[in-house]
């Protein structure tokens, strides 16, 4: 079983098809925190890092188009549901910190979708910071970040 890491922040109800959703990613490794208000979503912005939030539109006291301004700072992605009459509709407010609102907008079906691509662009991010600086032989840091090719007595070559 997969570690899980809380990656997300639900602030609203949700319907019972983001729940089912909310399970997979789980499944998956990416836990949620939820948040029933917006200002409970705000006290959990305050001290944990997530890279999606969703929020419905209308929160208990207040919308979820109010933690815009948060997402921006933490380079985060928001995307506010909002209810239709059998359905949701998903608008992308801020993506990776930037406002996109009005740009484009997602169907229920294709929310996990969204979730996955900005889930996995996240962890390639976080992948390449942590790549160890390329070293030579010696030990030395390779400064020019340069493959070098070394062949072995026997023939073999190696990545060094």
């Amino acid at each position: 079983m997969a570690a899980t890491t809380m990656r997300i922040l639900f602030a609203g109800t949700p319907a019972p098809m983001m729940n089912e959703v909310l399970a997979r990613l789980a499944a998956r490794g990416f836990g949620a925190y939820r948040a029933e208000k917006l200002r409970e979503a705000r006290e959990l912005l305050e001290t944990f890092r997530v890279d999606i939030v969703l929020a419905t539109e209308s929160l208990v006291d207040g919308s979820g188009y109010a933690l815009a301004d948060t997402m921006k700072q933490h380079s985060g992605t928001l995307i506010v549901g909002v209810a239709l009459s059998e359905s949701w509709l998903w608008l992308p407010v801020v993506e990776r910190g930037v406002s996109v609102l009005g740009k484009r907008a997602l169907g229920h079906a294709m929310i996990e979708a969204e979730l996955d691509r900005v889930l996995g662009i996240r962890l390639l991010e976080e992948r390449s910071t942590r790549r160890i600086a390329p070293r030579l032989s010696d030990g030395r840091p390779d400064s020019d970040r340069t493959i070098r090719l070394v062949t072995h007595r026997n023939g073999a070559c190696s990545l060094d």
